[in-house]
């Protein structure tokens, strides 16, 4: 598929990267982060300038390590680099046909039965050490799927529920307004992390 083509819709690209990561990669990477301290998930409220958490629901975050981005940085190049592929634009030349240049660090979500996040589009500025960009591709890293809900919602209606180790792609904009449903039982963990 080519982004020139008429046919092209939302939903095409919405690309899942099935099984990227092995089975033991994703059991280090929930075993490690576990050893951590969460906290929190925070919004970023840009009328007040400030932070801070819902007071219900909300699913808890870590960032990630040295060692964990390394580990997970073939994973996006690959999965970027075939995003890249599947979603080209042949118009414009080289400038155009590259899609992810950098990407943001990996920040890990863990989901418990009752934790959601909440709907919002991605369409934020990334700014750090080494981050400075607006984000093309938003990213998702799946390391189980031994949970019920959970499933990353686009819209009102369109569910995608990968297996451990896939990776999920998708354009960081406000026409993909997405959310993850509640979790009924087990836990979830991911990773999220923005191209620029």
């Amino acid at each position: 598929m080519t982004l020139n083509q008429p046919e092209s819709k939302l939903k095409d690209l919405i690309v899942v990267e099935e099984g990227l990561i092995p089975k033991n990669i994703c059991e280090y990477v929930i075993q490690d982060i576990e050893t951590r301290q969460w906290a929190p998930h925070t919004w970023y409220n840009s009328q007040t300038g400030a932070f801070g958490s819902e007071p219900t629901k909300e699913l808890d975050v870590q960032n990630t390590t040295e060692e964990l981005q390394a580990l997970l940085t073939p994973y996006v190049i690959a999965a970027g680099a075939s995003y890249n592929e599947k979603v080209l634009f042949e118009g414009g030349g080289e400038r155009t046909r590259q899609i992810m240049n950098k990407f943001s660090k990996v920040r890990f979500n863990r989901y418990a039965p009752g934790q959601i996040m909440r709907p919002h589009w991605d369409h934020i500025a990334l700014f750090g050490p080494g981050d400075h960009g607006i984000p093309t591709l938003s990213v998702i890293i799946c390391f189980n799927d031994e949970y019920e809900g959970g499933e990353l919602v686009f819209w009102d209606d369109y569910k995608v529920k990968p297996k451990a180790g896939s990776l999920i792609l998708w354009p960081s904009l406000f026409l993909y307004p997405h959310g993850v449903a509640e979790i009924t039982s087990g836990k979830r963990y991911s990773g999220v992390l923005w191209c620029y």
